[in-house]
């Protein structure tokens, strides 16, 4: 196996990774750094309102905490390549890819986020989640490189309110023999979520804060 396929194997293991926070915390993203064509930048913006719903219904679940109907949304989201490589991978591992763009249907227990609101320790436990993502080439003209569908199991811990540590839960992949080969070994999971889950946790809390505020909505407790 070369270390480039290896490479691209784990980047491909990490892209399922950064697609959950954003995904399940509608809004998280990293700072938007990079020159984006203006067909781009429309279809974040889309996909952007098209979350604000959600985003505010997660905002006052943790600021008003109380039971009631579980929190369901259907969500997409882009990430610019240069985003995933560095607020995610870092110097840790080269992205080989383009954009990202993932989907899913999520959906949120209130009764458990009362808990992570309110209560000194607890632990939000999601149902298993299915995720679709089209990996696009480097090379805009060249489109999407590869569709990737992954189911994952999450699990966060908060501590006073914040998140402190996120278990993946990994589950299936369905993805191309390039993208998919491997990457569940055991030497894949570590590499991967060791260099990205200091970054997940940081986008949870980010979004508990500052991205409740850009709607209006301040978390207190």
């Amino acid at each position: 196996m070369s270390y480039v396929k290896a490479d691209k194997r784990r980047a491909a293991f990490a892209a399922g990774a950064v697609s959950l926070v954003a995904l399940l915390f509608p809004g998280v993203c990293a700072a938007q750094t990079a020159a984006v064509s203006p067909e781009l930048e429309a279809r974040i913006a889309k996909e952007k309102e098209s979350r604000k719903a959600c985003k505010i219904e997660i905002c006052n679940a943790f600021a008003t905490p109380s039971a009631g109907a579980p929190i369901a949304c259907s969500v997409t989201k882009t990430w610019l390549a240069s985003d995933i490589q560095t607020a995610y991978l870092r110097d840790k591992l080269s992205w080989p890819w383009g954009h990202a763009q993932c989907s899913s249907d999520i959906e949120l227990d209130r009764k458990a986020i009362q808990e992570a609101a309110l209560q000194p320790s607890a632990t939000i436990k999601l149902k298993k989640h299915a995720i679709t993502c089209k990996l696009e080439s480097k090379d805009p003209n060249e489109g999407v490189a590869y569709d990737l569908k992954l189911t994952i199991e999450p699990t966060v811990t908060f501590e006073h309110g914040k998140a402190t540590k996120v278990d993946m839960g990994w589950g299936t992949i369905d993805a191309p023999i390039l993208a998919k080969t491997a990457i569940w070994s055991a030497t894949a999971v570590d590499a991967n979520f060791n260099v990205i889950s200091s970054g997940i946790v940081t986008d949870i809390n980010s979004f508990l804060t500052d991205k409740c505020k850009e709607v209006g909505i301040e978390i207190k407790h």
